[in-house]
């Protein structure tokens, strides 16, 4: 039995797509950067906003990092609840475990994983919502599990990630802990499929009949 369950937040709990698509193409087209399409945008999401921003203007240059970050803030804090939601099943999800322990690793910056949480009305669930700059390593370094298994004194075996990308997979396990993936999110489930994780799931619905199979 898991005694403490961890998700990422964009493409495993809550559909962001759209928002960040958004912001980011209005830095993008501010600072008359490359034309992209939806989904090589997507493609660059996951590794935190700074490293997000580098790949999709293809550069080094950490002036134009920063510039296209507090563009994509400005954007992104007016409307990052334009079309974002929660992916069905995931609030049933969330009540199924409402007696353990659950918590939020996710390296998208803070106000906005707490905001959104807060907003969809499921921030109440979490022990702890760890942000891109919560002060610890962004995943895949195994920093931010690590510090929440000490936390509840929680075991290896204790624990299950619930993830959506390969960052996700590989911050497991370099945990050492247990991993499943959503192939509803960001990843296309070729790409989960070669990262190797102990599961992979279409949805929260088949989630919940493999947590009752495997007496998460």
């Amino acid at each position: 039995m898991k005694k403490l369950i961890l998700y990422d937040l964009d493409g495993t709990l809550v559909d962001t797509r759209r928002d960040i698509i958004n912001g980011v193409r209005y830095a993008l087209e501010t600072l008359k950067g490359p034309d992209l399409t939806d989904d090589e945008i997507k493609d660059c999401v996951g590794t935190g906003l700074h490293a997000l921003i580098k790949q999709v203007f293809r550069t080094e240059d950490e002036k134009l990092a920063d510039q296209g970050s507090k563009l994509y803030r400005e954007h992104y804090k007016k409307h990052m609840l334009d079309h974002t939601h929660l992916y069905a099943g995931a609030r049933e999800f969330l009540e199924y475990f409402k007696d353990r322990k659950q918590a939020v690793i996710t390296n998208k910056p803070n106000p906005f994983s707490s905001q959104i949480l807060e907003a969809l009305g499921v921030a109440h669930y979490f022990i702890a919502i760890l942000a891109g700059d919560n002060g610890l390593p962004f995943k895949p370094d195994p920093a931010a599990i690590r510090h929440l298994m000490e936390a509840v004194n929680a075991t290896e075996e204790e624990v299950i990630f619930v993830g959506d990308s390969p960052i996700d997979i590989q911050a497991s396990r370099n945990a050492g802990v247990e991993v499943v993936t959503l192939s509803h999110g960001f990843a296309s489930e070729t790409t989960l499929i070669e990262a190797k994780p102990d599961h992979i799931v279409r949805d929260f619905a088949e989630l919940t009949k493999l947590a009752e199979k495997m007496n998460w």
